[in-house]
């Protein structure tokens, strides 16, 4: 079952080496999540969403916070619209320590808790091609690659 953050207590992530990832409030959060995720839109400029949509997403339900003692991850869901199949998606991820992989070191806890919510895979999308060849040694297959082109 997924950890939820006691009240009082929804500012610190675990202290206990290799714990779980916490769902947690974003708005407990915010004061170095969102700077985190600006950092994250710095770098990435082709995102189109600003750390407060995410923020926003957040508070209505439709994104989740996980807070861990590496990093955070922002999760949310998507519907295929033919065959009705629900991927979790990893939307975000940030580590506090650059090669810290919050996706990967907790896959096994967001695997099941995406289980136990009727997902049938999960999903990380990134354009950092480094990743790649972490991702499918790690066990991930390569699905799709988009290119755009700005008319």
């Amino acid at each position: 079952m997924v950890g939820l953050a006691e009240p009082g207590k929804q500012d610190e992530t675990n202290t206990e080496a290799g714990s779980d990832p916490i769902f947690a409030d974003v708005q407990v959060h915010a004061h170095w999540v969102l700077p985190a995720i600006d950092g994250i839109l710095k770098e990435q400029p082709q995102l189109t969403f600003t750390s407060r949509d995410v923020y926003a997403a957040c508070e209505e339900g439709t994104a989740v916070l996980w807070v861990a003692d590496e990093g955070f991850v922002v999760s949310s869901g998507e519907t295929d619209p033919f065959t009705g199949e629900r991927t979790f998606l990893v939307w975000l991820a940030w580590a506090k320590e650059l090669g810290q992989n919050c996706v990967v070191k907790h896959y096994s806890f967001f695997a099941k808790a995406a289980k136990e919510a009727g997902f049938k895979t999960i999903e990380v999308r990134t354009p950092i091609p480094k990743m790649e060849r972490y991702l499918l040694s790690e066990g991930w297959d390569k699905d799709t690659v988009i290119y755009t082109r700005e008319l």
